[in-house]
């Protein structure tokens, strides 16, 4: 790019404006611009803290009476040129402001030279150095409001626009972006030139550059153009074959589910490293966290993890780029039809099909503890600017959304469901859409009315209960009545399966289920004469979105019987009732404690095993967790209880069999036990390799997670083993893990420090390196030190809140010491009275 002469400077506005974009501007701004078109060209070239670049943006403007806002956040802007004419444009760090008298009805041009800084906190563009090797990585993070954080432009959903781009890299670099390159062309000093043609309609939050010395591996038997990007350094731990495979049953599923064929001409998926999300959807060229690539042996909860975030990401290429909501109050409309289609295709189209809707009870675990918050929201909900849409991305988006569409599912039936999303895709590809295009593709799909549906399950808040009552005369059922409650007094029309089990040959098993479809508060099922269950269970099957009440015979059987269901997934759905219960303090945490404790010792079927040890082992809201906050709970008890669960965790462990996944469950759960000095000390023998576990690798993960446990408990000696490690791991986690270990002592001035870190302008470290430190600040056991931080922590938020990005806000708000007591709850309080309405959205949801 050459400077054609001198050309105006370009005015800095003294007023200060926040990077955001109101839904008010943009709708208003929609209404005039049409027919855009993005020419890019960006210089990777030499400088390791910037980028430079510019844009020529073509649009047709109808209205040109006012200013255009190009937005373009915390840049520099050397030129910009409207219609061919150089201007002295106003930018005020925020966006760039084009004079009316400039624009014309019609056809208009804006041509923009800027440079920008990569970015240190994830979103824009990110530049990686490895730690290993010193090779340079780069990726964008875009969602919901980044473009204008790479270049200026409309950055908004529903200005669709094409895109061209030519990018200049080292030599040794790869690009991927939303097409294969037509051209690579090489400079005489060695760099290279990469062009990119004309793209498809998208909008900017899905557009990407990704640039580095990556590995790529191409599937030559994908269905589509098909590449896989990681580190040089990483690959060596990444499952390819798996990656493949995965990618290969979701283009196979997703093209014949939708009857809409993949919509653009490749697919690239990259493994990027400090990625803050845990993927991104950007036009074929999917950005994944590298947590999920693991240095040790992958557990099968992992590879079923990772295939339903490939799903996922793919589901998106219809569902929110094909067809993109036209405002971000209908975010659900992308992640939580992502969520539950990806489910929906590793139930049908992988090796997982037993597992995945067992999986999905986890989803709605995270939107049931988030729907019963003050915090919660509508499905669809107002969205008034972009950091609120960042706030959005939540359980209810994803967990309750997509509870809600498994619900729909079922209500409407396979094939008018189905039919529904194949006139969706078809009449709305490359365009923008509301709820309304949404709900009257499926009405017309199933041939149904669905606008009671719509208003009580996307535009209400809470979750339902049923209740059930049966009244028997000697061993035949008499009558049941199944209830409808909910907090707020919405009932809402389900449709649900009930089961009716039996003991018998020492199984419990189902020996009839109903079908119900239920609009009001009560329901009779006319069963009059069967015989009488010793356990009723709605919701068989998990179609809909409903908290359990146990009838008081089905609650005293489980309680004798619960080890000896004989279906697996119900199980896990009773378990889960249980421990639902006990959160919403409608049964004794000591009688679930006592009966989870009684299956641990003979569970088999890992997935069991696993949600018995979460619930058990100590962690956020779990049986010990509410033990510790027991004041009647005394000192001795809460030890005894620990230490049962340990013991009987150790011995399981010593029985498992080698390298199964129990195994790996069991001596998760070891580790996170280990407090006492005799577990830590056995702990430090498993590092020495002085106590094994038969086929159990501890591998260099495992590693730093018990030099962080020794830190934690201030083991002696256990300081030295940080500098020790370091030396055996080189690696960019290696960092993190040093970082987390030092924040997590019990140590206030060091605490401080790290706080002080996460408040600088210009930290040495990355975001992602700031949050590894940050989330193990305050263990559960430190509560000394954290009554005496939580007042200057609630300070600092303050400032967090005025000088960062909301997505760095809100990481920090979500780690505030707090205390179960009522000091902390009324300041709490207060601290959102008096500040509530002066931050940025989101930023204040832990406090409430």
């Amino acid at each position: 790019v050459k400077n054609e002469g001198k050309a105006p400077k370009v005015s800095l506005s003294q007023k200060t404006v926040e990077p955001k974009l109101s839904k008010e501007d943009a709708m208003k701004r929609a209404k005039k611009i049409e027919n855009v078109s993005y020419m890019l060209f960006f210089d990777l070239v030499g400088n390791e803290k910037s980028f430079s670049g510019e844009v020529v943006i073509e649009f047709d403007l109808k209205d040109n009476s006012e200013n255009l806002r190009v937005d373009f956040s915390k840049g520099k802007v050397s030129q910009v040129k409207v219609n061919g004419h150089r201007e002295e444009a106003v930018y005020n760090d925020a966006y760039i402001d084009i004079p009316k008298n400039r624009l014309v009805k019609g056809y208009n041009s804006i041509l923009v030279r800027f440079e920008h800084n990569y970015s240190k906190d994830g979103a824009g563009l990110y530049r990686f150095v490895d730690p290993e090797d010193k090779r340079v990585y780069m990726y964008s993070d875009l969602e919901p409001y980044d473009a204008n954080r790479i270049f200026p432009c409309f950055d908004q959903p529903n200005l669709k626009a094409t895109y061209e781009m030519r990018v200049v890299t080292p030599k040794s670099f790869e690009v991927s972006t939303y097409a294969r390159e037509s051209d690579i062309a090489y400079e005489k000093s060695g760099a290279k030139i990469w062009t990119f043609p004309r793209s498809q309609k998208f909008s900017t939050y899905i557009w990407s550059l990704h640039a580095g010395e990556y590995a790529v591996v191409t599937d030559p038997d994908a269905k589509y153009p098909s590449r896989l990007f990681m580190r040089k350094s990483l690959k060596k731990y990444v499952k390819i074959k798996d990656w493949q495979t995965f990618t290969r049953q979701s283009f196979e599923f997703l093209d014949s589910y939708f009857g809409y064929g993949y919509p653009y001409l490749k697919y690239d998926q990259l493994i990027v490293p400090d990625f803050n999300a845990g993927a991104m959807e950007n036009v074929a060229a999917v950005t994944f966290t590298e947590r999920f690539v693991s240095r040790g042996e992958k557990t099968q909860k992992a590879r079923r993890r990772l295939a339903n975030v490939i799903f996922h990401e793919m589901a998106h290429m219809w569902f929110g780029n094909l067809v993109t909501m036209d405002w971000w109050n209908d975010l659900w409309l992308n992640e939580s039809f992502a969520t539950y289609i990806a489910n929906l295709g590793v139930s049908r189209n992988t090796e997982f099909r037993k597992e995945a809707w067992r999986d999905f009870g986890r989803t709605k675990r995270w939107a049931y503890w988030e729907d019963q918050l003050v915090t919660t929201h509508p499905i669809v909900t107002p969205v008034p600017d972009t950091n609120q849409a960042f706030a959005n991305f939540d359980g209810i988006t994803y967990g309750k959304g997509a509870s809600s569409l498994k619900q729909i599912h079922y209500y409407l039936g396979e094939a008018g469901f189905a039919k529904g999303l194949r006139i969706y895709f078809r009449r709305h590809a490359t365009k923008n859409t509301t709820l309304a295009d949404f709900m009257g593709a499926l009405a017309e799909g199933a041939e149904k009315d669905l606008s009671k549906w719509q208003k009580s399950w996307l535009e209400t808040t809470g979750v339902n209960t049923i209740s059930t009552n049966v009244q028997c005369n000697g061993e035949n059922i008499e009558s049941v009545k199944l209830t409808q409650g909910s907090e707020n007094g919405v009932v809402r029309p389900h449709a649900f399966e009930v089961a009716f089990l039996k003991l018998e040959n020492g199984k419990l098993s189902v020996y009839h289920k109903q079908k119900v479809s239920m609009e009001e508060e009560s329901k009779k099922l006319d069963l009059a004469g069967m015989q009488c269950p010793d356990v009723i269970f709605p919701n068989y099957g998990d179609y809909d979105y409903l908290r359990i009440n146990l009838d008081p015979t089905s609650l005293a059987n489980l309680e004798k019987h619960i080890s000896k269901m004989d279906e697996p997934f119900l199980a896990d759905m009773i378990w889960s009732t249980l421990y639902s219960m006990v959160y919403y303090g409608e049964y004794s945490y000591k009688k679930y404690f006592t009966m989870a404790l009684n299956a641990l010792e003979t569970e088999k079927d890992p997935i069991t095993l696993s949600f018995l040890l979460r619930t058990l082992d100590g962690r956020e809201r779990s049986a010990l967790s509410y033990a510790k906050y027991d004041t009647k709970m005394t000192s001795l008890a809460l030890e005894q209880m620990q230490e049962s669960l340990y013991e009987v965790v150790l011995k399981r462990l010593r029985q498992a069999k080698p390298k199964s996944e129990s195994q790996k469950f069991l001596y998760d759960s070891f580790v996170n036990l280990s407090q006492s000095s005799k577990h830590l000390a056995t702990l430090l023998k498993v590092l020495k390799g002085q106590v094994r576990f038969p086929g159990l690798v501890i591998d260099q993960d495992k590693r730093w997670a018990i030099i962080g446990r020794l830190n934690r408990f201030s083991y002696p000696g256990a300081e030295k083993l940080v500098a020790r490690e370091q030396k055996r791991d080189k690696s960019s986690l290696s960092k993190k893990w040093s970082y987390a270990i030092d924040a997590v002592k019990p140590n206030v001035e060091t605490k401080k420090k790290w706080i002080s870190k996460f408040k600088e302008d210009d930290s040495k470290l990355s975001f992602s390196e700031l949050k590894a430190a940050l989330h193990a600040l305050f263990p559960q056991e430190q509560k000394d030190i954290k009554a005496q931080l939580f007042d200057k922590y609630l300070n600092d938020l303050k400032l967090i809140n005025d000088t960062k990005e909301v997505h760095v806000a809100e990481e920090f708000s979500e780690t505030i010491p707090t205390n179960c007591i009522s000091e902390h709850s009324e300041k709490l309080s207060q601290f959102e009275n008096q500040y509530g309405d002066k931050f940025k959205a989101g930023v204040l949801k832990q406090v409430r």
